[in-house]
């Protein structure tokens, strides 16, 4: 006998306990999924509903109020009798009395929904804490069994061809699974940066206006203080585009391909000019200089969108592949599992498994053996 099938041998009671608990608690995933959904359907009806009994108790107040005025208002009434309109009194305090009840039962109402509402929330959650269980008890037996399966079946199997195939299969889409994930979280990394670089370029063209504004001003005759603040708005905006090329910097890093934003130079003049020697020369010289600033940033983040929103399809499209290749694998694990519980019935049914091309055919399996309804692929009845 060989060693793969002395481990088979050895593991045919382990294996069938695993697949049986599966089997049990095969169900229980879903109805976590379905029973969090129910429980956050739940939480909106709460909160609306709490939303109405509070709106329903302050219209209660003021229909108490109201209906008080009529009920113990002596001068009210005396009017009325003085006025020969006695009846019209007794009519509107009646009317308000009324309207008070109805506001009674409308809240009323309402809190009892909201109880029963809370009520159904509580046993929701109590349902969701047993299937919690099972769904973690799941989890943990289907480690247990590709644990166990990969002791046995991990590397090359002569004596199982199928299951050979099916390994390789599987390994074949985790890789695919892991290619593509690292291209998304790549994909996903240049977008941070590139919404960065939005941000800064963001915060230029803010300095920018600024300094713009201040350099209007200086041509009316703003003198040395709009100079200076106009300084400041300047330096504000290089700051900013210091970043940006150090972000662009990053991007050229991750991704070469993607071209650059363009000459960006922030106009900084020179403080002899713009301060010591200041005059409409030398100001509307720096006027023309700041618009140029201006244009180059704009041209930029003008850029810089394009780029996202392009880099935003490869993204999305990055996702779909993923999703795909993740369904392949979940079936290329499925087979696999398949194909290893085949080889533990055939060894532990006595059956004789084959090499290479020899292996025996499907239709030899064991007739016994039926796939449940509901239950994924490969596990027992």
């Amino acid at each position: 006998m060989s060693s793969v099938h002395a481990k088979i041998q050895q593991a045919a009671h382990q294996n069938e306990q695993l697949l049986r608990g599966l089997e049990e608690t095969d169900s229980a995933p879903s109805q976590l999924k379905q029973q969090n959904a129910y429980i956050s359907d739940l939480d909106l009806q709460i909160a609306s509903i709490t939303k109405c009994v509070n709106e329903l108790r302050k219209k209660t107040a003021l229909e108490l109020k109201d209906h008080e005025k009529y009920r113990d208002s002596h001068v009210r009434r005396f009017a009325h009798k003085a006025s020969g309109k006695k009846e019209k009194f007794a009519e509107k305090a009646a009317k308000e009395e009324k309207d008070y009840f109805d506001a009674i039962q409308a809240q009323k109402s309402a809190e009892d929904e909201l109880a029963y509402a809370k009520q159904l929330r509580a046993e929701a959650e109590t349902r969701k804490t047993d299937i919690a269980a099972q769904t973690t008890r799941h989890k943990a037996l289907q480690a247990e069994l590709d644990a166990l399966y990969n002791s046995i079946f991990a590397g090359h199997t002569p004596e199982f061809p199928d299951e050979d195939r099916k390994e390789d299969a599987c390994n074949t889409a985790h890789r695919t699974v892991q290619q593509l994930n690292q291209r998304l979280e790549r994909e996903r990394h240049v977008l941070f940066l590139l919404g960065q670089t939005v941000v800064k370029l963001s915060a230029a063209r803010n300095s920018l206006d600024g300094a713009y504004g201040m350099s209007q001003y200086d041509l009316f005759g703003g003198g040395a203080m709009a100079s200076m603040q106009k300084r400041n708005f300047l330096e504000r905006a290089e700051s900013s585009i210091q970043q940006v090329r150090m972000l662009q910097e990053q991007v050229k890093q991750v991704a070469p391909e993607i071209p650059a934003l363009g000459q960006l130079n922030i106009a900084m003049g020179s403080i002899w000019s713009d301060v010591v020697f200041d005059n409409i020369f030398t100001d509307m010289q720096m006027h023309d200089q700041i618009k140029n600033s201006v244009i180059q940033v704009d041209r930029a983040g003008n850029k810089c969108s394009n780029i996202i929103r392009e880099r935003e399809l490869q993204e999305k499209k990055l996702q779909a592949d993923v999703k795909t290749a993740n369904e392949k694998l979940q079936f290329a694990r499925l087979e696999l599992q398949q194909a290893r519980e085949e080889a533990f019935r055939r060894v532990v049914g006595g059956g004789q498994a084959g090499t290479g091309s020899g292996a025996p055919r499907s239709e030899d399996a064991p007739p016994a053996y039926e796939t449940p309804a509901n239950a994924p692929p490969g596990y027992s009845a």
